[in-house]
């Protein structure tokens, strides 16, 4: 990685990006969990990112990118989603291994390999798991949990894309591009009831809060 970021700090600058485009304020438990290391290495690592001006992150405070953080955050997030759209596209590779052979790869592309890939897959806006390779696009997705009963949506992205999560949904059916119904949601923070083409299953919360939809293309006007 170029900077002088290594590989390990780019993926910290990759998800604090990530998680500000998903809410308000990025705190070091959100990159724990996301990342899936102890509190003490994200202290550590935030540290490191803080003292090369990367980042603004005081205790108790939220996480922000500085504009040279930014800079490098947005083009990790542009090569994983073109990687993640060659291995899956051209090689073959199914969309729930993609994300953690990404991690590996991403760190390695100049950026005259990175243009050529992008112009390779005909420049993708976004990565085989619907997120968007540019995270400056606007984005009009409401999570599948938001949905009211009768509603139907079209699932635009899926925000986790750990391995099991993302087999799980393959079973359902429910991929980007698959249209959805809400049928019923159970109280008291129960299960939705959501029919995915001619099937009908029962999600969690905690899954279906990891779904974004949208209204079908078709429907939608400029």
């Amino acid at each position: 990685m170029s900077e002088g970021v290594t590989a390990a700090g780019a993926e910290y600058l990759e998800w604090i990006y990530r998680i500000s485009k998903e809410k308000q304020s990025v705190n070091p438990l959100d990159l724990a969990r996301a990342l899936k290391v102890s509190a003490p290495s994200v202290t550590a690592m935030l540290k490191r990112l803080s003292t090369a001006e990367l980042i603004e992150y005081q205790t108790y405070q939220g996480i922000s990118l500085t504009p040279k953080g930014q800079a490098i955050a947005a083009r990790i997030v542009r090569r994983h989603g073109l990687i993640e759209r060659l291995l899956t596209d051209v090689l073959g590779v199914p969309w729930e291994k993609a994300d953690e052979l990404a991690c590996q790869l991403e760190h390695y592309l100049t950026d005259e390999v990175e243009e050529r890939l992008a112009a390779f897959l005909g420049n993708p806006t976004t990565c085989p798991h619907g997120q968007p390779i540019d995270l400056e696009r606007p984005d009009r997705s409401l999570l599948l949990s938001d949905m009211a009963p009768g509603d139907e949506a079209e699932v635009s992205r899926i925000t986790d894309e750990d391995t099991g999560f993302l087999s799980y949904l393959s079973e359902l059916g429910m991929r980007p591009g698959a249209r959805v119904r809400l049928q019923a949601r159970a109280p008291f923070n129960g299960p939705l009831t959501v029919t995915v083409g001619e099937s009908t299953h029962a999600i969690g919360r905690e899954a279906a809060d990891k779904v974004r939809v949208a209204a079908p293309e078709e429907e939608i006007t400029p």
